[in-house]
């Protein structure tokens, strides 16, 4: 699946969702970072991969929300 295919799909996801994708996405980067400190990560690229997967999760969660708050008032 491409990039621009998963930012469509995302896009579709609750904030709940989202919010919850997020928390599982900074755990999982904490375990990258202990292991790259721990010396047993062989691939560093992955922490960076995973940080900007959690950027684009959270502007998709501001525009998400941004989007709700122009409905209500």
């Amino acid at each position: 699946m491409s990039r621009k295919e998963n930012l469509e799909k995302t896009r579709r996801w609750t904030t709940k969702e989202i919010s919850g994708k997020i928390t599982e996405s900074k755990k999982a980067l904490f375990t990258l970072q202990q292991e790259k400190i721990l010396g047993k990560l062989k691939n560093v690229a992955q922490i960076r991969s995973l940080k900007r997967e959690i950027a684009r999760l959270k502007t998709i969660l501001d525009e998400k929300i941004s989007q709700e708050l122009v409905k209500q008032g």
